[in-house]
């Protein structure tokens, strides 16, 4: 009784311990796959970055061409940033004015 008892106990021990080896497996090639998912993320970020740094040099090798060549100046280029980041909405918005637009209701 006490061998059969033994027995049954390595069996359950023995078949836990391929369990948590088959988990440990599994959990190390999921590990893998977002370890690897990372690294293309890594690489997907470093070439938004660097597209982000080659649109702002653009942007200020073309203010400076405008500047140079008469089109705009700099006062012109700051009110374009405002517009552009928020700060004032364009001419065209359709906000209301009360000397254009009169008294509402």
């Amino acid at each position: 009784m006490q061998l059969a008892i033994a027995l049954s106990a390595a069996a359950l021990a023995t078949a836990g311990w391929f369990r948590l080896a088959r988990r440990e497996r599994a959990l190390r090639a999921e590990m893998s796959g977002m370890a690897e998912r990372m690294r293309e993320l890594a690489v997907r970020v470093d070439a938004a970055e660097a597209d982000v740094a080659h649109a702002v040099t653009a942007a200020e090798v073309s203010e400076q061409l405008l500047v140079e060549k008469g089109i705009a100046d700099e006062e012109d280029l700051e009110e374009a940033r405002r517009r552009f980041n928020g700060g004032d909405p364009p001419a065209t918005a359709s906000r209301y004015l009360p000397e254009r637009d009169g008294e509402l209701n």
